[in-house]
């Protein structure tokens, strides 16, 4: 692909049109991304869309929708360090429509993460296989910051006005249930350990043992309303209702349901760390 191509992606990508993100282009950046030789041209090409997608609500939304995906999908580390610094100066700014500036610490936070195109990932859960519980404690850190936004972003009552702002909150919803079955396994590593654990390591505060379990019983009483939001999501009207990704996401992405293999993944995760 030629830096034309890239950028004429990034730009049908985010366009100021009545419609969500157009998935081909959506995808189109995000595989651009994993390829060594044109990942110059995408960061080059996301970066100039990010300064100047600030006064255009629906080009915002679908811009930080696209650099989500290519967080989440792509190669983050390689192509969206220009871009995060031109958001979070937008943020600090505040130079970005209400609604967006909502979501833009988010974005910016989940970019920076380490982990970002690794927690989507089916066998993710399994990750805390065999840690040390202070490295367990290490993981949950930034995982669970990240957990407590898309939660509270997801479930943000506010309404929904346009298909980008939909797309964006469907993605973060994904998001949280993703970091919410991550954060579940971690947790019951350290709840298997809790009683040999060093008295240190589980009153130690900020960031201990203790404090990561409440966390991650607070996150599922929010997980659980979400998985409940979402269901009157398609029961409604508007934006949210009419989304074609919505369906895939109440058959296949929810945390409780019988048939999803990521929760008995997670569960066999704690197991083997206990023995």
């Amino acid at each position: 692909a030629a830096m034309d191509e890239i950028s004429t992606a990034v730009f049908k990508a985010t366009t100021d049109d009545l419609f969500e993100p157009k998935e081909k282009h959506v995808v189109a950046v995000a595989r651009w991304s994993c390829e060594p030789e044109l990942q110059e041209q995408v960061a080059s090409a996301l970066a100039k869309r990010v300064s100047t997608c600030g006064a255009r609500p629906v080009t915002t939304a679908k811009t930080l929708f696209l650099l989500h995906r290519v967080a989440t999908t792509g190669e983050p580390e390689a192509v969206l360090g220009p871009s995060v610094a031109e958001l979070r100066s937008l943020v600090e700014r505040r130079s970005l429509p209400a609604a967006e500036l909502a979501y833009a610490p988010y974005i910016v936070g989940l970019c920076e993460w380490d982990d970002c195109n690794l927690f989507r990932r089916p066998d993710a859960p399994a990750c805390w296989r065999g840690m040390p519980l202070p490295a367990v404690l290490e993981g949950l850190r930034p995982l669970q910051a990240l957990a407590e936004q898309a939660l509270e972003l997801a479930l943000d009552a506010s309404e929904v006005t346009t298909p980008a702002v939909a797309a964006l909150r469907l993605a973060v919803a994904e998001d949280a249930f993703a970091m919410f079955l991550c954060e579940t396994a971690g947790a019951a590593v350290l709840q298997d350990g809790l009683l040999a654990a060093p008295l240190a390591l589980v009153n130690l505060r900020p960031g201990g043992l203790l404090e990561a379990l409440r966390a991650s019983n607070r996150h599922a009483e929010d997980a659980l309303m979400l998985q409940e939001a979402l269901g009157s999501w398609r029961g409604g009207s508007g934006p949210l209702a009419d989304l074609p990704h919505l369906d895939s996401v109440l058959k296949e992405g929810l945390p409780w349901s019988g048939s999803r293999a990521r929760v008995a993944l997670a569960t066999t995760a704690s197991a083997s760390a206990a023995a």
